[in-house]
């Protein structure tokens, strides 16, 4: 704007300002708009993730029961099958 119409009017020079602060809010806007609805996705992608994470814990912590579960079997089945080596063992020694 002219150093002229700068001085001789007030009124014009913030009309000119307020014409030129839309415009630059506007050029902001999207990219605010776009960071904002960025982040949005990103939180949502870290929910799925954390979502899936805890399946793959839940499925961790069922098989190491199962573990426990299958190792403890194993155990039960070995001493019954040394109670019936055991009678065996004892009869052919006599």
């Amino acid at each position: 704007m002219p150093a002229a119409v700068e001085s001789s009017h007030p009124a014009a020079i913030e009309e000119a300002e307020q014409r030129q602060q839309p415009e630059e809010t506007s050029h902001k806007t999207p990219a605010i708009t776009d960071a904002i609805e960025q982040v949005n996705r990103i939180i949502e992608e870290l929910k799925h993730s954390l979502d899936e994470m805890e399946e793959v814990l839940e499925t961790l912590e069922l098989a190491e029961r199962q573990k426990i579960d299958d190792e403890r079997e194993i155990q039960s089945l070995q001493r019954a099958l040394r109670q019936l080596h055991r009678p065996r063992e004892h009869d052919q020694r006599h």
